[in-house]
């Protein structure tokens, strides 16, 4: 259930009926119904910040999209609608699952922290941003505060981003800025 969709050159970045690989067969395999997903961000609201109870939702549609994206620029079709529009990044950053090495001396947080810094430095108008649970892994207040300053940074950076939270004040500081969907 594949399809070739339209690559652009532009901001653009529209998904529509789309789904998790694994998902739809596994589905499929057991005679459930997938049920497909629509997204869309552009110059103008580059950022989507997911948040809601834990079910599994935010973190599929995150995977999703990431393995959606490394699928069609390695040259695979994609299950996803014809008139689906992607581009091509030339940076994928993506902080999913936990991290933490007692080899490289990394806590769960500081693992995070190592990613952002990454991306702070080096994304840009060609990136894509997939992060999980962002800003986790340390004292709440903390971490919602440390991670609003790095969410403020990223939107600087003309990224395309997926970004998923509990954190409150994430979702107040969305709220306000026309380049995140929140």
């Amino acid at each position: 259930q594949a399809e070739e969709p339209e690559v652009t050159s532009g901001d653009s970045f529209f998904l529509k009926d789309a789904f998790h690989p694994t998902l739809y067969l596994k589905n499929l395999r057991e005679s459930e119904h997938t049920v497909p997903f629509n997204l869309e961000l552009d110059s103008n609201t580059r950022i989507l910040l997911l948040s809601g109870p834990n079910a599994g939702g935010k973190s599929v549609l995150l995977k999703a999209v990431g393995l959606l994206q490394v699928m069609l620029q390695s040259g695979l079709h994609v299950p996803v609608d014809k008139d689906s529009k992607f581009r091509i990044f030339e940076k994928i950053f993506s902080d999913i699952g936990d991290h933490q090495s007692v080899d490289d001396d990394l806590s769960t947080y500081s693992s995070h922290l190592k990613t952002m810094r990454l991306a702070l430095k080096y994304a840009d108008s060609d990136s894509l941003l997939l992060f999980d649970e962002f800003g986790t892994g340390t004292d709440p207040r903390l971490g919602g505060a440390i991670a609003e300053g790095i969410l403020k940074e990223l939107g600087k950076s003309k990224s395309i981003g997926i970004l998923t939270t509990h954190y409150g004040n994430l979702k107040s500081f969305a709220h306000d800025k026309k380049y995140i969907k929140n």
